[in-house]
């Protein structure tokens, strides 16, 4: 059976990384100077130390290039989409290079850390082993690699909208005002978003492909934004704090089996064995 098509990279426009990518707003009120969640749980994450040797696969606007710069690490980053590394150039003013991530043109063994954010979810499973045997060819001993993908399938696609959806339809029939959730995908979802994981599937992928992963299930980023920003933010700030209560029932659903169904994405810190 031939694997599913890899997705084009003409799709990858200006304009989607400018309005549609996830963290435009934030890329548009503050350049790279503050980065969206997502980036900066990553950033957290990293420990980026100077002179340390970083790569990030699937750069996108830059930002990761431009805060590693800011450390002090050695940081190039890739993208086989024009347009993202048009914009990361300009960013960050790191190297960037145009070529797919289940071909990368570095040398073995080079690279302390990898950066591989918001991508996983845009390639099917038999492109991403290709691109992990890539980063293990490419990581020093004791390297590991970042992921992020932020959708978790049974949280936004099944379990949730459907109980949504029967919720809002018996609320509708009783006179009750509550609103209808979105359908589960966008036109861009079927178009971009060709894996959205669940726990258990990325549990397997990388037992399979033989890395150590360690798989973290987040809430949404309005419970973590004090951590993330600290407590005084600009008053433009895109995004507002969940509520005290709101965190309180997250941070003790999240200490359950549940959160692995409730999570709204994944962070993972992986290695190969």
């Amino acid at each position: 059976m031939k694997p599913n098509k890899a997705v084009s990279a003409d799709k990858y426009t200006e304009d989607y990384y400018l309005e549609s990518c996830g963290g435009a707003e934030f890329f548009d009120r503050y350049g790279p100077e503050i980065p969206k969640p997502t980036l900066a749980y990553a950033l957290k994450k990293a420990e980026l130390k100077p002179g340390m040797e970083v790569l990030d696969i699937g750069c996108g606007r830059g930002e990761i290039l431009f805060q590693a710069g800011k450390i002090g690490a050695g940081a190039v980053g890739t993208d086989y989409a024009e347009a993202a590394l048009r914009l990361a150039k300009t960013v960050s003013g790191a190297p960037v290079l145009l070529c797919d991530a289940k071909a990368l043109p570095f040398k073995d063994g080079i690279f302390d850390l990898i950066f591989f954010i918001g991508v996983i979810d845009h390639l099917h499973d038999w492109e991403l082993e290709i691109c992990f045997a890539e980063m293990k060819r490419l990581l020093k001993p004791g390297g590991r690699v970042l992921v992020h993908t932020c959708t978790n399938r049974h949280y936004y696609k099944t379990l949730t909208y459907r109980l949504r959806k029967a919720l809002a339809a018996v609320a509708a029939s009783l006179g009750a005002p509550l609103r209808a959730p979105r359908p589960p995908r966008s036109s861009e979802d079927e178009q971009l978003h060709v894996n959205e994981h669940s726990y258990g599937h990325l549990r397997s992928f990388f037992q399979n492909i033989g890395w150590d992963a360690e798989i973290e299930a987040l809430p949404n980023h309005k419970d973590l934004v004090e951590r993330l920003y600290g407590p005084k933010l600009p008053p433009d700030f895109p995004m507002k704090a969940a509520s005290l209560w709101k965190r309180v029932l997250n941070g003790l659903l999240f200490k359950t089996p549940l959160k692995r169904v409730l999570a709204r994405e994944y962070f993972i810190a992986a290695a190969p064995f």
